[in-house]
């Protein structure tokens, strides 16, 4: 029954962080410039995706642990794949963090890190949850 709650919390952690990244690659896109825009975006990231991220980085391996997986292939490819979704959202967040300090762009605009974010969120999301349901290997 725990190992049940467990796998709970996790998949409501890993919406959560989903719906927090494609916040804050939406609320960017082509709107750098505009401080409500980062608002929205800092706000995705500090109460969605950084609490969500540290949940799904807790729970994962209890799960990992509690059913035997270390050693599986389709988990050694999922594992991957998160490890891409996590980096990504601490370049966002850090991409954020700057743009704050700066009060205002003044540089070019990391515009290509936020648009080609939000396809790489959606397919390493669709490959995780096709690994984890299909266990192809």
């Amino acid at each position: 029954m725990l190992y049940l709650w467990i796998k709970a919390l996790h998949l409501i952690a890993v919406i959560v962080l989903i719906a927090g990244l494609v916040t804050m690659a939406t609320a960017f896109g082509a709107r750098l410039v505009q401080a409500e825009w980062r608002r929205v975006a800092r706000r995705a990231d500090y109460a969605m995706a950084s609490p969500a991220l540290g949940v799904v980085w807790i729970t994962g391996p209890v799960l990992a642990v509690m059913g035997n997986w270390w050693h599986a292939p389709w988990f050694m490819a999922k594992l991957v794949l998160v490890i891409v979704v996590s980096a990504l959202h601490g370049r966002l967040s850090a991409t954020l963090r700057r743009l704050d300090r700066q009060g205002r762009n003044t540089g070019p605009t990391p515009t290509n890190l936020f648009t080609r974010a939000l396809p790489v969120v959606l397919v390493a999301m669709a490959g995780i949850v096709a690994l984890v349901i299909v266990k192809p290997f």
